[in-house]
Formats: C-alpha cells, sequence, structure tokens
C-alpha cells in the first residue's frame, strides 16, 4: 500500500542543493539500505553512514559461531568495503546527543555533523546492569560487534554460567555446551532465568525447551532473580549461591539512553517511538528501525530479529520516497511467523503458531536462511 507522507516533502524547494542522508548505525536494515544504493542511488543525496565497529555481526549466525560451526568471516559484513562499493562515506563513531532543531548530531570523536534526514539502526543495550556487581564482574554481548571476543574469551573456561532465559540466552548456553563437549570439557555451563524458559511462549514450548537444555548436561535454575553478583558467584533473592568462573549477562534488552537524552519522542521504556511509515511523526525527517525503535501502534513485535531485516526493504523505499516524491510505505509487521532456535549439535527447534518441531533438518533450514543473507551483503 502507497500512502502520502503527513508532512510535505521538504526538499522539493531546495532545488540541486546536495542534501545529506546520515546513517547512525550498522544494523541489519542499514546494511540493505546501503546494498540497494549501490544499483537505486538517490539523485542529489550526499549518504552518510556511522558506526563504531567497522563489523557488522549477523545474529542469527552468533550460535553456529559459539557452536564452532562458522568463523569470523562467515558471520560478519565489512560496513566500510559494502559502504565504499555504494558510494556512501562510512565513519567509525558512534552519535551521542541529537539536536532534531539543529538537525545535527555530536559523535564520540567531539565531531558536530549535520543532516538533512536521519535514520537510526543502532539496536539495543542490555537489561539489568543495574544490578549490582554486573558491570564489574560480568561479559555482555551488546552492542552486538563484542560477540565473537566475548565467546572466544569465555567457552573453555571451567565453570561458565549465563543469565537470561530467553533465545539468547538458551542458544548461548546451548552452543557453548556442544562446543565443550567437542572439545572434551567436561564442566557443565549453567543457565539461569529469572521465569521459565521463553516466557513469552506457551507452558508447553517452555517446558520442551527447558527438557532440551537439561539433555545437553546444561545445569538449569529457573525462577531465581539475580540480587546481586560477586566476583565469583552469583547471589539470588533466595540468597543461593552460584558460582561461576566465567558470566555471561544475557536477561533481556533495554533501550539506548541516547533518544531520552536528547528529548526526542520515545515510548514507555525509552525506545524511539515511530509511526508506521518508520518515522518519527513530530520530526518526519528521523527515521528509526531495529530493536532501538518502537512502532507506535504495535510496539512489542517491531524488535524482534526478523521484523528488523524485513523493515530495511521498507526502509530504503521510504527514505527515498520521502527525499524524492513525499510517497511512503505502511509497516506491516507478521505475527505468529516461522522462527528457529539453535540446540546445538547442529539441531534446531522450529517455532510457528503455537507449534514446535526438533531436529537437524530445522538448523540446516536455519543455516541456509542465514549463510544466504549473509552472503548478499559481500559481493
Amino acid at each position: 500500500m502507497v500512502v502520502i507522507f503527513l508532512y510535505l516533502n521538504l526538499f522539493t524547494t531546495l532545488g540541486t542543493i546536495m542534501k545529506r542522508l546520515l546513517l547512525v548505525g550498522g544494523g541489519h536494515a542499514h546494511v540493505h539500505v546501503v546494498k540497494k544504493l549501490k544499483e537505486l542511488p538517490i539523485d542529489g543525496v550526499e549518504v552518510m553512514l556511522l558506526s563504531p565497529s567497522q563489523y557488522q555481526y549477523y545474529s542469527g549466525m552468533f550460535p553456529g559461531y559459539a557452536e564452532g560451526l562458522y568463523d569470523k568471516s562467515q558471520i560478519s559484513i565489512n560496513l566500510e568495503s559494502l559502504a565504499k562499493a555504494s558510494g556512501v562515506s562510512w565513519v567509525k563513531a558512534a552519535v551521542t546527543a541529537i539536536d532534531p532543531l539543529q538537525k545535527k548530531v555530536l559523535t564520540s570523536d567531539g565531531e558536530m555533523v549535520s543532516f538533512d534526514v536521519i535514520s537510526f539502526n543502532i539496536g539495543s543495550l542490555t537489561a539489568g546492569i543495574n544490578v549490582p556487581g554486573v558491570t564489574e564482574h560480568a561479559y555482555r554481548m551488546k552492542p552486538n560487534y563484542h560477540f565473537v571476543e566475548v565467546i572466544d574469551e569465555v567457552r573453555d573456561a571451567d565453570n561458565v554460567v549465563v543469565v537470561g532465559g530467553d533465545v539468547a540466552g538458551i542458544e548461548t548456553s546451548l552452543s557453548l555446551a556442544s562446543w565443550r563437549t567437542a572439545n572434551h570439557i567436561h564442566t557443565p555451563v549453567t543457565l539461569m532465568s529469572a521465569d521459565r524458559l521463553l516466557p513469552n511462549k506457551s507452558k508447553r514450548i517452555s517446558a520442551k525447551i527447558e527438557a532440551i537444555v537439561m539433555q545437553n548436561g546444561i545445569h538449569l535454575v529457573t525462577s531465581e532473580t539475580v540480587s546481586h553478583v560477586k566476583r565469583n558467584k552469583v547471589v539470588t533473592s533466595s540468597n543461593k549461591e552460584i558460582h561461576f568462573d566465567k558470566l555471561v549477562w544475557l536477561a533481556g534488552s533495554k533501550a539506548p539512553d541516547l533518544f531520552k537524552t536528547s528529548k526526542l519522542p520515545v515510548d514507555d521504556h525509552g525506545y524511539l517511538k515511530v509511526a508506521d511509515t518508520l518515522q518519527v511523526k513530530e520530526y518526519p525527517f528521523i527515521f528509526g528501525v531495529g530493536d532501538c525503535a518502537s512502532i507506535a501502534d504495535d510496539p512489542a513485535v517491531d524488535r524482534e530479529k526478523g521484523h528488523a531485516v524485513r523493515q530495511g526493504r521498507l526502509l530504503f523505499e521510504n527514505l527515498k520516497g520521502f527525499m524524492e516524491t513525499g510517497e511512503g510505505e505502511l509497516y506491516q509487521p507478521k505475527k505468529n511467523e516461522l522462527s528457529i532456535v539453535s540446540i546445538g549439535n547442529k539441531k534446531g527447534l522450529l517455532l510457528y503458531k503455537g507449534y514446535s518441531m526438533t531436529g537437524r533438518w530445522a538448523w540446516y533450514l536455519k543455516n541456509w536462511i542465514d549463510s544466504k543473507l549473509v552472503k548478499q551483503y559481500k559481493k
């Protein structure tokens, strides 16, 4: 469906003056936009990509890396090379403040960068880091370019504890356990969750994944909230002590502080609030995608990984449309879509509309989908 943007195209009166599109963050959606710009450049527009890392790592392939099935090159996209091939400027920096009125951002290098249109695809941060001791003693994987170094650091430790009962914690613990078994490390991985595993799914699916976790030799601790962390142990609210050599903290996601401190519109949790055109209603020249943003009419679903990938296609069309014609499309997230959880040993758990199936075929399907996605951005 094509819609007319709620606000008039701001560029029609500017003649041939070069404008700047600023892409902040190297997430999946921006990677797609940069790739598309190679074949469909936007006339009269300079495009700049800012990211604190030269590489974007595809999170769908993280479990395979942790299990030892992929190497670093197979799960990474070189943002600098991709940008260069598309005629996009790449700057290694993060944005620390936004001035929507002056249309400028402040970077981590202390530089002021102006823009006409800006899009954010910076991901989320790790929740729960305000728990005493977490920042001092736990490894975190966000931003996602930290993933590889964290896995390399922790996977051969004698006693690994993973905190987090959602997909990230489950996949990380299972893939680490698989790698450790293959490398003759026989001490178990511990997985901790404040609730049942996959609490947003049915109790039947939670029970199934919990059985899989325990069948793979993982020490599972559920319904225990972390009170604080000491140098080599986690202490729960019931005073249970769980010792570790390496602690991986995957206790959910939290919004970046950037939007709230810059006084941009945010939802109740601090995520950038966008309309279903992926624009900020109050500032239509600001776009937000992926898990740093929240769609006002459907805030829960759009921060999932599959939605971030699909948003890239719409983001490109709406950025181009906003600059050229003032037309765009509405994002319509798909609910109950197929997802596959890696469960170690080249096996997967397929979830779809309340149904679940396990097997090697599920992992190979996931591997085919993920590998195909990453390879298209390496050409």
